[in-house]
C-alpha cells in the first residue's frame, strides 16, 4: 500500500446512504487504503444506485457454499473438515460486503465522478429520466 497511488473498486449496487454493496473483501481493501490515506474510487453505474439504505452486510446479503471455505482442494489435511458438524459452529460465506460511504473518496459514474453523499440526488434524477407515463 505504501506505493500505490489511488485503489480502484467496483461495486455490485450504491446504497441512498452511499454505502458500497460489493463482492466480500472490498471492505478490507477500502479501510486499508483509508489507513493510508490512499482514495479509494469506486467505479458502478447509475442504474445500479438503489434508495434501499443498508448498515451492514449480516442483515440482507446472499451466502455461498460453506464447503467452498472449509475444504481446500488439494490438501490432505482440513481445517474445519471435523468441525463443520458441530452443533455450536455453523460456518457462514457472504458473497457482498457493505462498505461505509466514509472510507470511499468519490463514485466514478455515468453521471461523472460524484462524492458518496450524491447518490440520493442521482437515484432521484435517475428515476425521473426513465419513468415511463
Amino acid at each position: 500500500m505504501h506505493e500505490v497511488t489511488r485503489v480502484f473498486l467496483g461495486a455490485s449496487s450504491v446504497l441512498s446512504n452511499g454505502t458500497v454493496y460489493s463482492r466480500v473483501g472490498t471492505a478490507c481493501v477500502a479501510m486499508v487504503a483509508h489507513a493510508f490515506r490512499v482514495p479509494v474510487l469506486v467505479c458502478c453505474e447509475a442504474y445500479k444506485f438503489h434508495e434501499r439504505v443498508q448498515l451492514d452486510s449480516i442483515c440482507s446479503n446472499e451466502l455461498g457454499d460453506p464447503d467452498a471455505i472449509s475444504k481446500i482442494p488439494g490438501r490432505e489435511e482440513i481445517y474445519l473438515d471435523g468441525q463443520a458438524n458441530c452443533e455450536n459452529l455453523q460456518p457462514l460465506n457472504l458473497i457482498y460486503d457493505a462498505l461505509p460511504s466514509d472510507y470511499v473518496s468519490m463514485i466514478i459514474t455515468d453521471y461523472g465522478m460524484v462524492p458518496p453523499t450524491s447518490v440520493p440526488v442521482i437515484v432521484r434524477e435517475y428515476r425521473r429520466e426513465h419513468l415511463w407515463m
